[in-house]
């Protein structure tokens, strides 16, 4: 099903993408999950696919073991994690962007070893890795996402900066914003982040045609560490382009359900915990200490605990089995699916409510849904289909996207449609939402003077659209400020986003006073409010606006003329003062609304002076500049020390395979005939030697060591490899100049045999190419002789290369005379006969001539021949 599936999303992206033909730049996505991460990669000319990590797996561990300063990812972090748990971080993607005294904090300290301490400028974990260095979430993130990269630009060829990160819809700014900054650590440009279900459901829309009618579909998707049920409406809408007008496919999410902390690896935990209890059960009495006191025994717990689970999700029982547990006792322990099920019978209970959740944001039935897509590992485990499908029946449960690259596949053509290296012949618009309301709280100023108490205004409602920019129009005269936040109850985590701090508005006014007093209009600031298409809350600019009466309405005011537009807008003005500050949405659909401001705009001229505009984090504190600077000067050290074993790995491989090579090559019969006995015996010792060095000081050498003895063993094996060569090719060089020689003399022969009248090479160009021919029959046999007079271990005097240059010199002077075109004979123009008698003589004329000709020509072979002999060559 999964190789099917591939191949039509190959198919499907290869008709959709025209590729811009100067462009050779890769996009790569990143579908970061807690457990694992998968790496998308679509490049021109290549199609869409998952980019395969060192070990040809199309996912990876986000796990990072830290040793001896070298970085190690993936199944090898997980094989060294009960060696070195204390230097091997995972479970990351459950602490980005928390608090210290956060739940899941201290959830995470109870269950990993990890030094962990409180960063206390941020009030956030960072991790003490050894006396010197202090490591934070955002940078061991980053070196994960650096070894995403990698598998990227070795898949594409070329390095590859562009990409597209999922995340959840539930992250909230400071979440989103510690991706961004562990992405900018490991040196990628996010063109967006995307959220999970929006990814899966964008790689279903692009698999299949969307019918006349909507369709409601719902993605319930069970990571390791949360759960997220997201209906997307799929439909065709009109579109207008200037005049045209054409239909394009849409996709809509309109209700989203989520559970933080229900995902598969709350499983594992409880299942680690029943083999933690039946193997103290089974060896108390036989163990000095609790095995919870050993982490590596906790480490290899937990692995076989997710072991057990996979097979738990297609058979009854299983048998958990780990050698040398703790304190050298193995452990065997009988687990069946009915007491996982029992252990995990309360978050079982939790499977139904996000999906519930989801159906009553959207005011929706499961009777409007055509089908629930399930995504993601946790889906796997029979209890949690059952839930779900008591809940919305078995006929609604698809299985037909790919549940671990559907949204990896869906960010990667995300990536190709927003990138400049693609142009898509299909577009498939998105609208995705926000899960959180975001409010502007700020103290109103009435002549100059700032109210005490705050006013509240929702600018982003829940489940509105993200990609939008909203206006707020403020009646100031001095410099100020407001908050941003998300509204209470919200569930995001944390309630403050950001302080906005708005300068230069009092300098302004100052300076403009004269042209304010002169434009019989109040001055205001608007203040753009943007939530971007990765859910970031910013102020992007501020200005102050001056607008000025056009002379018509000065004149139309003079006279005293009203009409009902004037009054009605006279009176939005009045109590706008009132209220001094408004907020409105930008780009309104309202035609009213739209005709006013094209009024507006034709009656008053605007004069727009930038204010400066100061975003300050309230909630969390992001990662700062100086420990950005202090990550990346550590990132930079640690990839030159990557490239340094990179290049010692290659360089000992290299000396490693050639001495296994040579000694092989030591044992072929022709080398006992070009080299003497001890000769190859000293080889083969110093071959030995190295051979020993390798596995014993080599281990601690770095690469100019290993470098040096390869050209040391390459002198020693350059002659004998050239002697055998040498040997080899001897036969195939004197058959290569016997046949050069024979093929000169007999064009020569051939073309002698033709007519003298009909020749059109000359004698000093035939005798040029047998004299060049007998100088290589004289110079072959003085270097036969020669060689025949040495023995088989001297060094040759006949050689492969100078046999190659001297047979290329008659070839080619061969090959200039059979080229050579013949001349052609100007035609005779005929004269006009005067009479018809004249007409009859000289068409009898032409004939005897033609005739004449044509025996001629058939009667000398000898051109045919030479043509022959031009194309054997």
């Amino acid at each position: 099903m999964g190789s099917r599936w591939l191949c039509i999303l190959a198919c499907t992206v290869a008709l959709l993408c025209t590729l811009v033909p100067f462009a050779h730049a890769a996009v790569m996505s990143i579908d970061y999950g807690t457990e694992w991460f998968k790496v998308g990669l679509i490049k021109p000319g290549m199609p869409l696919d998952v980019a395969l990590n060192k070990d040809s797996k199309r996912k990876t561990q986000s796990v990072v073991t830290i040793r001896h300063d070298e970085r190690i990812y993936g199944g090898d972090a997980i094989s060294l994690a009960g060696r070195f748990p204390h230097l091997t971080y995972s479970n990351l993607k459950s602490i980005i962007a928390k608090k210290y005294d956060d739940p899941l904090a201290q959830e995470f300290r109870r269950r990993y070893i990890n030094n962990m301490i409180v960063d206390n400028e941020r009030d956030m974990p960072v991790f003490i890795h050894n006396e010197t260095t202090q490591l934070s979430i955002e940078e061991l993130i980053a070196y994960q996402f650096q070894n995403a990269k990698h598998q990227a630009s070795v898949t594409a060829g070329e390095k590859v900066k562009d990409c597209v990160i999922t995340v959840t819809p539930f992250a909230n700014q400071f979440e989103r914003q510690a991706i961004l900054d562990a992405a900018e650590l490991a040196g990628l440009n996010v063109l967006t982040l995307m959220h999970d279900e929006t990814a899966v459901a964008l790689n279903y829309a692009v698999n299949r045609e969307i019918g006349k009618s909507a369709e409601n579909h719902i993605f319930y998707d069970m990571g390791a560490g949360s759960t997220v049920a997201s209906i997307v409406t799929f439909s065709n809408v009109e579109t207008k382009d200037g005049k045209i007008s054409k239909t394009a496919p849409q996709l809509e999410v309109r209700g989203v359900g989520f559970d933080r902390t229900l995902g598969g690896h709350e499983l594992d935990v409880r299942l680690q915990q029943l083999l933690i209890a039946g193997f103290m059960k089974a060896n108390g009495n036989r163990v000095s200490t609790d095995i919870k006191t050993s982490s590596g025994a906790m480490t290899r717990l937990m692995k076989e605990a997710n072991r057990v689970k996979q097979i738990l999700s297609a058979n009854t029982e299983t048998m958990a089995s780990i050698e040398s547990l703790h304190e050298g006792i193995d452990f065997k322990l009988k687990v069946t699916r009915a007491e996982l099920e029992d252990i995990c019978k309360d978050l079982i209970a939790r499977v139904r409510n996000p999906l519930q959740t989801a159906l009553d944001t959207a005011n929706m039935t499961v009777d409007d849904i055509q089908s629930v897509v399930l995504v993601g590992g946790g889906v796997r485990v029979p209890s949690v289909q059952k839930q779900l499908m008591d809940l919305v029946g078995a006929q609604k449960i698809a299985k037909n996207v790919n549940a671990d690259e559907a949204a990896v596949l869906g960010a990667a053509f995300r990536g190709a449609s927003l990138s400049n290296q693609f142009r898509l012949s299909k577009q498939i618009s998105i609208k995705d939402v926000t899960l959180f309301p975001i409010e502007v709280s700020y103290k109103p100023e009435n002549k100059g003077k700032e109210a005490k108490t705050a006013v509240d205004t929702t600018l982003f409602n829940k489940f509105d659209n993200i990609g939008t920019r909203k206006i707020m129009t403020f009646n100031r005269v001095n410099d100020f400020e407001f908050d941003l936040s998300y509204g209470k109850n919200s569930a995001a985590g944390v309630d403050g986003i950001a302080k906005v701090k708005v300068t230069g508005l009092t300098e302004a006014m100052k300076k403009h006073k004269d042209d304010i007093k002169a434009s019989e209009i109040p001055p205001k600031v608007r203040i753009s409010i943007e939530l971007s298409n990765s859910g970031l809350v910013s102020v992007p600019e501020a200005t102050l606006q001056i607008g000025k009466l056009t002379f018509k309405e000065k004149v139309k005011s003079f006279f005293g003329g009203k009409d009902s537009k004037d009054a009605e807008a006279e009176k939005k003005d009045e109590e706008a003062k009132q209220k001094n500050e408004t907020a409105k949405a930008d780009g309104s659909n309202d035609a009213k609304n739209n005709t006013a401001a094209e009024e507006a705009k034709e009656s008053v001229s605007i004069t727009k002076i930038p204010l400066a505009v100061e975003f300050i984090p309230t909630g969390l504190a992001p990662l700062s500049e100086k420990d950005k600077a202090i990550a990346k000067k550590r990132i930079a050290e640690l990839d030159a020390l990557d490239t340094r074993k990179k290049l010692r790995e290659e360089s000992r491989n290299a000396l490693e395979t050639f001495v296994y090579k040579v000694q092989d090559f030591l044992y072929n019969d022709v080398v006992e005939l070009v080299a003497t006995e001890s000769d190859i015996e000293k080889f083969r010792e110093r071959l030995s030697e190295v051979s020993d060095w390798i596995y014993d000081e080599g281990e601690h050498a770095d690469t100019p060591v290993f470098t040096s003895k390869l050209k040391e063993l390459q002198l020693i094996e350059q002659p004998i490899q050239h002697r055998v060569r040498e040997y080899n090719e001897r036969d195939n060089n004197i058959h290569l100049v016997d046949s050069t020689i024979k093929l000169a003399r007999e064009f020569v022969a051939n073309i002698s045999q033709v007519a003298e009248d009909l020749r059109y090479h000359t004698e000093e160009e035939l005798d040029g190419l047998l004299t060049a021919a007998e100088k290589l029959e004289d110079w072959m046999a003085e270097k036969v002789a020669a060689q025949k007079k040495l023995a088989n271990t001297d060094d040759p005097v006949l050689v492969t290369s100078h046999v190659v240059d001297r047979a290329q010199t008659v070839k080619e002077h061969l090959l200039k005379l059979m080229s050579k075109k013949k001349p052609k004979v100007p035609k005779k123009t005929p004269e006009v006969p005067k009479n018809d008698t004249e007409k009859e003589q000289n068409v009898s004329n032409e004939d005897s001539e033609k005739t004449q000709q044509e025996t001629t020509e058939s009667e000398t072979p000898a051109a045919t021949s030479e043509e022959h002999e031009h194309d054997e060559l």
